[in-house]
């Protein structure tokens, strides 16, 4: 590992200030300058079409020669924004008639969200599974009434075709790349990067209160809420985040990025930190679930990132990797910085795992971080911005953002007021007032505790939603995060994450995810049940019930416990934004399970722990 002094630091060192009120409350904020921000992420997009014209920006695998990245530079991407834009005039797009976006990520979509910004039209990025996995098509409809959305754009017509024929006869004006789904009666994205652009195109005047985007909250448990996201929210984000990360503004920075741009951490986050950084960006047609990280894999020879995102499963499953391939893990660390994790909760072991990673491969010195943020506040309001390896620990409040600390029953409920936080929700006033105190701090619905108060720097500790926590008909309360974290770490490495179980119940259950990797190395074999393997089942039976004998009381003890056969999912709403296992829309999808877990004739493969 390299101890190169010139390298430019990775972190600047926090300097929080806290003050305790009379009623319990804890203000922190840092002391250092709230910095100044542009207009627009989008003069982030000329900055380096005029600096690095001929830097790659965005690249994905072509199509037809998955052997070749199709890429854009800074110029490239600009003039075929604005082309689109240029070509999109007389759709009827508005500030208040937006554009949807129902594919996921591509250089397309890319593309047509800068056209967007360019027309100073909101982009409306939908999740691909409210077309894809619906027949009814009922939040696409939902998302197109509350936003009155005008045109609609999909990557491909076939497999969206139904979403879009519903609303072309709402009267939406329909783009794709390939209209022969829609018998050629659609706008395609050749055509409209065939026409020069007009003469009189101006590209709109874009201030920091202009609706760059409307994201919307996962819905797991209801209709999602449109966030409206502001030019000034992801453009003073980003400089909140450089002003603590000076290394970001190196140059050259590569990101291999899978996560979904409907999600405010891949769409803003990520994204708009490459774009203002004048890094390249590759889209990774991979995910960390069964069969699709071997896309992943094979990216990672190809690119070798400097930054690296993903989610706690992503790490375990990718650890398994490069433990076992040499040229993989030299490829992986090559260029490598830093590592991120979202915010989810890593276990000890993991980490463990990849400490020894970085120490055998890594070039540089490489910390691992994490963050807390939501899609109302685009998206990071913590980090922790110091190389000490704290579980749970989200941070510290960034610079430009106040963070109050509100009792909330026997927690403490975390919100913050800044530049990047939302105004409001689409048309919903009602519930927009519901999220705000009487001091204007937008109210998480998160609990988190000081890991010191002696010592504001060493920040925030996650304690999971206020909202998750739960008494038994004993009226003993269960902190879930917490039991959830001990209870991981207790069949670490075997179990990725696991659901809570028990609101209004005798006793705990717990619905568990398997780090499927780890699973198929310990029974030795492969399997087409591997939850239900009886050597898995009674080493999982065997270290609950060892768990349970320390455990203290019949909040901390968990009686019964069932291992699901899938991974928990973004598009059903049971990852959220920030990385976090939904308890709540996990268990809401999943009711057959829970079901089992309290019937009382008990049977497998519900396992009994005590």
């Amino acid at each position: 590992m390299s101890t190169d002094t010139s390298l430019t630091p990775l972190f600047a060192e926090p300097d929080i200030s806290l003050r305790k009120t009379d009623d319990g409350c804890y203000y922190l904020e840092s002391n250092m300058a709230e910095p100044s921000y542009p207009n627009s992420v989008l003069e982030h997009l000329y900055k380096w079409a005029e600096q690095t014209p001929d830097n790659i920006f965005i690249a994905e695998r072509n199509v037809a020669d998955k052997s070749q990245w199709d890429t854009l530079t800074f110029s490239q991407f600009l003039q075929r924004a604005t082309q689109l834009a240029s070509g999109m005039q007389g759709y009827g797009l508005s500030a208040d008639r937006p554009l949807m976006l129902l594919s996921g990520n591509s250089v397309t979509n890319a593309l047509m969200t800068f056209a967007g910004y360019l027309l100073g039209v909101p982009v409306v990025p939908v999740s691909p599974a409210y077309s894809l996995l619906s027949k009814t098509y009922d939040k696409v409809i939902y998302i197109q009434e509350l936003t009155h959305s005008a045109a609609v754009y999909a990557e491909q017509g076939a497999p969206f075709a139904g979403a879009l024929a519903v609303m072309k006869a709402r009267g939406l004006k329909v783009i794709t790349n390939d209209a022969t789904a829609m018998d050629g009666d659609a706008e395609t994205i050749p055509k409209l990067l065939a026409k020069p652009i007009a003469d009189d195109f101006k590209a709109a005047d874009i201030t920091p209160d202009t609706a760059a985007k409307i994201l919307f909250t996962s819905g797991s448990t209801g209709m999602p809420k449109g966030v409206v996201n502001s030019h000034r929210m992801m453009a003073s984000n980003q400089e909140m985040i450089a002003s603590i990360w000076p290394f970001i503004n190196d140059a050259s920075h590569q990101l291999l990025e899978w996560l979904p741009w409907h999600h405010t951490f891949g769409g803003n986050h990520n994204f708009n930190m490459m774009l203002r950084a004048g890094g390249s960006m590759y889209i990774d047609g991979g995910k960390p679930a069964p069969g699709a990280l071997d896309e992943t894999l094979r990216n990672l020879m190809e690119v070798s990132p400097t930054i690296f995102f993903n989610v706690a499963v992503g790490y375990e499953m990718l650890a398994t990797e490069l433990e076992h391939d040499e040229d993989l893990a030299k490829s992986f660390f090559k260029n490598l910085r830093l590592m991120f994790f979202a915010g989810s909760t890593l276990a000890g072991p993991v980490m463990a795992r990849w400490l020894t990673l970085i120490d055998q491969y890594a070039n540089y010195p490489v910390v691992f971080t994490s963050s807390w943020g939501q899609t109302e506040t685009a998206p990071a309001c913590t980090m922790p911005h110091f190389d000490r390896q704290i579980p749970n620990c989200i941070g510290v409040p960034m610079p430009g953002l106040k963070i109050k600390l509100a009792p909330v029953g026997d927690l403490l409920e975390l919100r913050v007021k800044g530049p990047n936080i939302m105004t409001h929700y689409l048309n919903a006033p009602e519930k927009t007032a519901e999220t705000f105190d009487e001091e204007g701090y937008l109210c998480s619905g998160d609990a988190v505790d000081m890991f010191d108060e002696t010592e504001p720097n060493w920040g925030l500790i996650f304690k999971g939603r206020v909202s998750e926590n739960f008494k038994l008909q004993s009226g003993s309360w269960v902190n879930v995060g917490e039991l959830r974290l001990a209870v991981i770490n207790a069949l670490a490495p075997l179990c990725s994450d696991g659901v809570v179980c028990g609101h209004n119940e005798n006793y705990v259950t717990m619905m568990l995810f398997l780090n499927e990797k780890q699973a198929v190395k310990f029974v030795g074999e492969p399997t087409d049940n591997l939850s239900n393997h009886p050597r898995l089942v009674a080493e999982i039976e065997r270290r609950m019930k060892e768990y349970n004998t320390k455990a203290t009381g019949s909040s901390r003890r968990v009686k019964r416990v069932i291992v699901l056969s899938d991974q928990p999912s973004f598009e059903k709403g049971e990852i959220t934004d920030k990385g976090y296992l939904n308890q709540r829309g996990t268990i809401v999808n999943r009711d057959d399970q829970l079901q089992k877990l309290y019937a009382e004739d008990v049977k497998a493969p519900v396992i009994i722990c005590c």
